[in-house]
């Protein structure tokens, strides 16, 4: 409801071990793009040892307790019959009960693709921990260096996180012939034979799993593959990076993470848009393949001119560049091999995410040696653009491309509303990019003139603090449904300020009959609000997901305010239909919030006169302060003004329990109309009576507390005896 129309709302590496020498490939020079942002912090989601935010989810008055209290909710989804309880069998509770009671529930973050759930196994089968001791040291046994080509790496021990290999598999493995490392050919990314490594690519040349699970990885890569190469090509970056996200994504284009990562390349939203991505409830263009690829491999460009190592920058991606920093700091040495040894040095995860990544690189390379000579590699992903206005809907597109809407969606999963974005209203129309299939471009193109005619037809709204999808409805003349389904709003969804919606156009709005009332909204302030001298006061009605700090930053006004100013609790949340009352400076601009001056409304003080004679009015009952008579009860004193005993307790802040005297008061909420025996005339006061003096109690008339064994010790340990025996 808007504020108008309702009446009533409440206000280092190991000594003589030998280097490496360089691959046998040279690695171009990275050149970051020009419109490469090098920010302060991480554009994904990062492990707890991030140091730096990332960047890359009425019950009617109560007669006897709470607990008898059933909560009113409209069920939101239909509800699975429950039959009768039993004893053995204890009813299921109910979801759309449990959604109202809880409030909105968080957008659905997607699960763990086949691909994730594969590579997950084979690290916990690879690096299975042993049954060590706690405290125990840091693995030290590793594979003994291969005698191999001087001019080729050589595998050496450096740098296995702890328990990563157990000492038991270790001896089998060293006994290993690896000779077959000399005949490999390395990638672009720099190689150190690692044990990591090694026992990765033996993982994937020697076991039928592994086999598996190389042959299907590469057989995917031919849907973006190409397209990913080119885009980092461009960025002159190696083209073994296309490995980064199929570790991160498994090569789908549409996933997302618990942490809120998405697409191919596992980018945060904020960190997406740093990299001049587009996010947000209309389009999410970390969905889209060719788009979210030019924005990692700016991002990865950056981290390699950051750390200068491909191993270091790998980390970054993975952990976040400013925990990786503050690693590097603390142990003091850049050497990724060197950090992911140490105890505490990187994340687990990161320290098989840097192998994983180099042994798939050298896979790619040598088709022969891990049998992929046989493997057919999916097609690539072919379609053709169209540049489409704003606010067209994927049903027109689909019916101008003369396929079906499904068809559409999966060429667009970066269209989160089904039509392309709406332009911010007084603005130029703005083209969106649309992949259709192969071979229909031209045609779509051509057909989507007449198509897109009837979605020019709609108006666009910027939304403000303090929009709800209710209000805006109310103000076009419209309903919730019809906004709901112009937008592909979710039931539940919270509409965020300077969101663009689609609303029904302005002749149907003025045609439309409007509820109007010429009644003031009533504000309840508190009975200590302050009296600014040189500032505005104005109100603002809590709209669905509002925060407290939201709200003071759109006022410009401190939280601590708002909450001294409304007696709230900055612990709590706030709950939509309450109202806030807000000073601010004369000439602050509010333009882009929802709120009320003052003389549009009529504020009451909680607890006054017209406190309650509004709001008991409402219910045909007046507030008034009866004397108790001679034989008097509570049952009998509220049955007489048809009011509960638990009503009655509330009203009078006492307990039944209580004996009532002749002559005391109490006060009542009667029907209105009807006489009232034994009234007083009280005056109300604005506020709660306040409490009497406390006096101390006599130290000798408190009861003796009975000294206990444990209690003779208290003093030994820092405590008074008197301090022991307090309950």
């Amino acid at each position: 409801m808007g504020l108008g129309q309702t009446p009533i709302v409440h206000a280092s590496s190991d000594a003589g071990a030998p280097t490496p020498p360089a691959p046998s490939k040279t690695l171009p020079v990275v050149k970051p793009a020009a419109t490469a942002t090098t920010t302060a912090t991480s554009i994904r989601a990062s492990t707890p040892t991030e140091v730096l935010p990332p960047l890359r989810a009425k019950p009617e008055d109560d007669d006897r307790s709470a607990s008898k209290t059933k909560p009113r909710a409209k069920p939101v989804a239909r509800q699975a019959k429950i039959g009768p309880a039993r004893a053995s069998s204890p009813r299921a509770s109910s979801d759309a009960v449990r959604r109202a009671v809880a409030g909105p529930a968080p957008e659905d973050r997607g699960s763990e693709s086949p691909e994730l759930a594969a590579i997950r196994q084979a690290d916990e089968e690879l690096f299975r921990p042993p049954s060590a001791s706690a405290g125990a040291p840091w693995g030290g046994d590793l594979p003994p260096n291969l005698t191999l080509d001087p001019t080729r790496p050589v595998v050496r021990a450096s740098g296995l996180p702890p328990s990563a290999l157990p000492v038991e598999a270790l001896s089998g493995e060293s006994s290993r012939d690896l000779a077959w490392l000399k005949t490999l050919t390395l990638p672009e990314l720099p190689v150190r034979w690692d044990a990591r490594v090694v026992r990765y690519l033996d993982y994937y040349r020697s076991d039928v799993r592994g086999k598996n699970l190389v042959q299907s990885w590469i057989r995917k890569s031919g849907r973006y593959g190409a397209a990913m190469r080119r885009a980092l090509h461009e960025q002159g970056l190696p083209d073994d990076l296309i490995w980064v996200s199929l570790i991160e994504s498994g090569f789908d284009p549409a996933i997302r993470s618990s942490a809120g990562a998405a697409g191919l390349w596992q980018l945060m939203p904020e960190g997406a848009r740093a990299y001049g991505l587009v996010v947000d409830r209309w389009i999410d263009e970390r969905l889209d393949a060719e788009r979210s690829t030019e924005a990692a491999a700016r991002y990865l460009s950056d981290l390699h001119r950051r750390f200068g190592a491909w191993e270091l920058a790998l980390a970054a991606y993975n952990m976040g560049y400013g925990g990786l920093l503050s690693a590097i700091r603390k142990y003091n040495t850049n050497d990724y091999w060197e950090l992911s040894k140490l105890e505490s040095g990187i994340p687990y995860e990161t320290a098989l995410y840097v192998p994983k990544i180099i042994a798939l690189a050298v896979a790619s390379k040598n088709y022969g040696t891990f049998g992929l000579d046989a493997v057919k590699v999916d097609p690539p992903v072919s379609f053709d653009s169209v540049a489409v206005p704003s606010a067209v809907s994927i049903r027109a597109i689909a019916s101008a491309a003369r396929v079906e809407v499904a068809v559409i969606e999966a060429l667009n999963p970066q269209l989160r509303a089904g039509r392309t974005p709406p332009a911010v209203p007084s603005s130029d129309s703005t083209t969106w990019m649309v992949r259709v299939p192969a071979g229909k471009g031209e045609a779509t193109g051509q057909a989507l003139a007449e198509k897109a005619a009837q979605d020019k037809k709609l108006d666009r709204y910027l939304t403000r603090t303090g929009d709800s999808v209710d209000q805006i409805a109310l103000s076009r003349g419209t309903t919730r449904a019809r906004l709901i389904e112009l937008n592909s709003l979710r039931q539940d969804e919270v509409v965020r300020p300077g969101t663009v919606l689609l609303v029904p156009p302005a002749e149907a709005t003025r045609s439309a009959p409007m509820a109007t009332t010429d009644e003031k909204p009533i504000v309840v302030v508190p009975s200590d609000t302050p009296d600014y001298v040189g500032r505005k006061r104005v109100f603002y009605r809590v709209a669905a997901g509002d925060a407290l700090r939201d709200i003071s930053n759109a006022f410009r006004v401190s939280p601590d305010d708002l909450r001294r100013w409304n007696a709230l609790d900055p612990a709590a949340r706030l709950h939509e239909g309450m109202t806030l009352q807000v000073f601010v400076e004369p000439g602050a601009d509010l333009s882009k919030i929802v709120h009320l001056g003052e003389s549009d409304v009529r504020c009451v003080t909680v607890g006054s006169d017209d406190f309650f004679a509004y709001f008991e009015g409402l219910k045909n009952r007046k507030r008034t302060t009866i004397a108790v008579g001679d034989g008097d009860t509570w049952e009998k004193i509220a049955k007489r003004f048809n009011l509960t005993v638990g009503q009655l307790e509330r009203i009078n802040q006492r307990s039944r329990t209580d004996k009532l005297v002749p002559k005391e008061t109490l006060i009542v909420y009667a029907p209105t109309g009807r006489p009232i025996a034994h009234e007083v005339n009280v005056a109300t006061s604005a506020g709660p009576a306040p409490l009497g003096p406390i006096v101390a109690p006599n130290p000798e008339d408190l009861p003796t507390v009975p000294e206990t064994p444990s209690a003779a010790g208290a003093s030994a340990s820092g405590r008074s005896g008197a301090g022991a025996a307090s309950p």
